[in-house]
């Protein structure tokens, strides 16, 4: 189960003493426990545990929410700073995070499933974009990028 891996790299971070990944290591327990503490959190609302695809969600969720920050930190902000402190730190939060993911759906096999739910709905325009998607959605749940499948059905929607 994702959860009890999980569990245990964090447990196994903790007791890492070596002088030499010191600082890489207190990335990974702070991002560790932080993940835990999302789930937690979904264990308390749900009253249960999570499945290994809730995890998954859970973690795409904070992905997301550190691909944010990363895009504030490069620049795209008000003041067009770049804050390479934080820059680095959201990488190694990704990279982490990303870990745990099954393998993730490559842009041709979306296209695929893309162009065949564009068929099956018999998709006319951009209009018909939340009906492919409705299509998409529990087919690319965890495989894929969100936010890479809309903008590969805007690219393949009929304009």
């Amino acid at each position: 189960m994702l959860l009890e891996k999980i569990n245990a790299d964090l447990i196994a971070a903790m007791k890492d003493r070596e002088p030499s990944r010191k600082e890489a290591n207190q990335a990974k327990v702070t991002s560790l426990r932080t993940l835990m503490a999302e789930v937690k959190t979904f264990q308390v609302s749900n009253r249960r545990d999570p499945s290994d695809e809730e995890v998954s969600s859970i973690l795409q969720k904070g992905i997301k929410q550190f691909r944010e920050t990363l895009d504030k930190a490069n620049g795209q902000n008000p003041a067009g700073l770049v804050r390479q402190d934080i820059v680095d730190q959201e990488k190694i939060k990704i990279a982490l995070y990303e870990a745990y993911l099954p393998a993730q759906m490559t842009r041709p096999e979306i296209e695929a499933l893309v162009k065949a739910a564009i068929a099956q709905v018999n998709a006319q325009s951009g209009k018909d974009m939340g009906a492919v998607m409705g299509v998409l959605r529990p087919q690319t749940q965890g495989k894929a990028d969100g936010k890479l499948v809309s903008e590969v059905v805007r690219e393949l929607l009929p304009k």
